[in-house]
């Protein structure tokens, strides 16, 4: 089976934004910082979706959707940082404290026109229409007190305690319109839902600092206690209550074998809570063949990181660079995808109908990735530039369920990547790279049809030269290429020019002219594989255009 999928968007968004930074010196050893964030958004959106199941290359089902919404919201936040230097050498006090509060409110109203079992020769069509009102809130408080005390002359201790606490409101609310008074003021308890949740953490840190000659390391650990809660208010009243225990070791570790080797080491471990959204047992239809749900039983997600690097330099300027890492995490919210071979009715006034889909978030064991890389750079004075060679390779397994089963999908990329970048002199310079790609992904269930190995191409070169009269001309050339994929032809090149004029006092201003997509080539083209698919998506994007623009820097 093949999904094919048109759409289009109009949009109009408006952002305010107000940012500030205060430092205050109150004292010698005090200092206070205060950093306050206000923004505004309007949003208004228009779109259509024509999206069609096909089995064999012939519709089965196809769905038609026109929508018009239209968004409010608004973000407040403040950070505070006091620090403060005791007389005794080594002993610090900071206390860090932040604040943000959110509100959205939006509607959208949607035209639907289904039409189901085309295959079997008794074609089902349906048309309706729905509003939905959906409003959030979300408040959230952390503080972070940190102490250290200086135990000897190569060692220091620290400890902390950090509280942080968070509240979401989540109202959304479906509304069918009715064939008498054409109005929208029929309810859909089955696609409605009004979710509270409230999560609180309580973290006690230690830890321990050693520097010694050529070894720097820290050992630390956070014992932690939260507390997630959820109350659904509507349509059916229910409260979960969940308290989690966790203990977060950390380690950092540098060793300097002389000037020119180091080593280091570093091991963190974190947590994090499920979000209001994936929390809420409400239905979203707004493409009926992808339905999909959140889980009001998930569990929090426990993370574990790793790497090690060593890192060598020369005199000469050479640099060589080795690095592997992994992360591996306990409770990872996957994603159960369920497909129908005949209509099933899922709630009173929803139908997952045959070849349609339905996800829900779903905590699994078993997520691991993998990640290496190896990079070594050299002068090269015949051109006056710096050579760069580089390889990394990639490895995830990512656990799901699909059709009721367990699987896993696997993906390994390795990347070579080349760079030359000059340095002939302050008025110019340039650069030029290239690198491949090469991605492996398949599925243990080998249901997806299509292919999973393909590979990337990006060439890039960069030129900035300055010139008479104080002249700049800066020219990006770009290749983007595949191999491996029978969508047809993605591969382009994108040829950007500038040319401006510095001037004023140390030219401080700057005023230039620049043409994009010289060549009218620029498109957008993304590949990516999931559980059970492949996914192709091209997206129209904006072609040649010039823009004139004034940058006025002060100092």
């Amino acid at each position: 089976m093949t999904y094919d999928e048109y759409q289009e968007r109009t949009m109009e968004n408006w952002n305010h934004r107000f940012n500030m930074k205060l430092d205050y010196k109150i004292s010698d050893r005090t200092s206070l910082q205060f950093r306050p964030t206000v923004s505004f958004q309007n949003n208004d959106n228009i779109s259509l979706l024509d999206g069609q199941n096909m089995v064999s290359g012939q519709t089965d089902a196809e769905t038609h959707t026109s929508s018009n919404s239209a968004t409010d919201a608004y973000n407040l936040g403040a950070d505070i940082i006091l620090r403060h230097r005791f007389p005794t050498d080594g002993r610090t006090l900071s206390l860090m404290l932040n604040g943000k509060m959110s509100n959205t409110d939006g509607g959208t109203y949607t035209d639907y026109l289904n039409t189901l079992n085309m295959l079997s020769g008794t074609p089902q069509t349906e048309e309706y229409s729905q509003y939905k009102n959906t409003m959030s809130k979300q408040y959230s408080l952390r503080s972070n007190l940190s102490y250290t005390e200086k135990l000897t002359d190569n060692m220091q201790l620290q400890l902390g305690y950090k509280f942080s606490y968070s509240d979401s409101d989540s109202d959304k609310k479906t509304y069918m319109k009715s064939s008498v008074t054409d109005l929208y003021d029929q309810l859909d308890e089955s696609l409605s839902s009004v979710y509270q949740t409230g999560y609180t953490t309580h973290a006690g840190n230690v830890g321990l600092r050693y520097h010694a000659g050529k070894l720097n390391a820290m050992i630390g650990a956070d014992v932690q206690w939260s507390e997630l809660s959820g109350d659904l208010v509507y349509p059916n009243p229910d409260r979960m209550n969940n308290n989690y225990f966790s203990f977060l070791p950390s380690f950092n570790l540098r060793y300097s074998l002389d000037r020119t080797n180091s080593f280091m080491l570093r091991y963190r471990s974190s947590s994090s809570s499920p979000s209001v959204t994936d929390l809420q047992s409400v239905i979203d239809n707004s493409n009926p063949l992808f339905l999909s749900t959140g889980n009001p039983d998930l569990d929090q997600q426990i993370s574990h990181t790793a790497n090690l690097r060593y890192i060598r330099t020369t005199k000469s300027g050479q640099t060589f660079i080795a690095m592997i890492g992994g992360t591996a995490k306990l409770g990872y919210v996957a994603d159960s995808t369920f497909i129908a071979k005949e209509d099933i009715q899922i709630s009173d006034n929803v139908t997952l109908n045959k070849g349609s889909q339905f996800t829900k978030p779903v905590n699994m064991d078993g997520y691991y990735s993998l990640q290496s890389m190896l990079t070594y750079g050299f002068p090269f004075d015949l051109i006056r530039s710096n050579i760069n060679f580089s390889v990394s390779a990639n490895y995830s397994n990512v656990p799901t369920i699909f059709n009721g089963e367990k699987s896993k999908t696997n993906e390994l990329n390795i990347i070579p990547k080349v760079i030359i970048g000059s340095n002939i002199s302050q008025n110019l310079d340039f650069t030029a790279s290239y690198s491949a790609g090469i991605n492996k992904i398949f599925s243990s269930l080998n249901t997806a049809s299509g292919t999973g190995d393909y590979i990337t191409h990006n060439a890039a070169a960069k030129l900035g030269w300055t010139f008479f009269w104080g002249l700049t001309l800066r020219s990006t050339f770009n290749y983007i290429g595949y191999t491996g994929l029978d969508t047809g032809n993605e591969d382009y090149f994108l040829w950007n020019v500038s040319l401006g004029k510095k001037f004023l006092k140390n030219n401080a201003a700057e005023i230039k002219v620049e043409a994009f997509d010289i060549l009218k080539q620029n498109q957008a083209f993304t590949h990516s594989t999931g559980s059970n698919y492949y996914d192709y998506i091209n997206s129209n994007v904006l072609k040649p255009y010039a823009m004139v623009s004034f940058v006025y820097t002060i100092r």
